[in-house]
């Protein structure tokens, strides 16, 4: 689905694993400073995440299926906040395997 907005994610593997919105692609998306109107492979303008490895952040962009695009970081979490996160948006794993919680 395409759309702009601002998501919610976590760092791991400098992958951006998206928790909320939910109707986002499932899973880790890449980051471009590149708009989707440019004629320019999304790969060029990739932002590096590695600084933010661990945490959760919050990104302003343009949903692209896989990438999002126009990517901006607009906040990221200290430990406690990003645990937070997790808990309340993320996945966790179990026998059945990973399932999102909700409140």
């Amino acid at each position: 689905m395409e759309g702009d907005g601002w998501f919610l994610g976590i760092v791991r593997e400098k992958r951006f694993e998206l928790l909320t919105p939910y109707h986002a692609p499932a899973g880790s998306v890449r980051l471009t400073a590149i708009a989707m109107q440019e004629s320019l492979p999304p790969e060029s303008g990739e932002l590096d995440l590695s600084e933010y490895e661990g945490k959760a952040i919050m990104v302003r962009g343009h949903n692209g299926g896989g990438w999002i695009y126009s990517a901006e970081v607009v906040d990221q979490a200290g430990p406690i906040l990003t645990a937070v996160a997790w808990k309340v948006f993320g996945q966790e794993d179990n026998a059945s395997g990973a399932e999102r919680e909700t409140l």
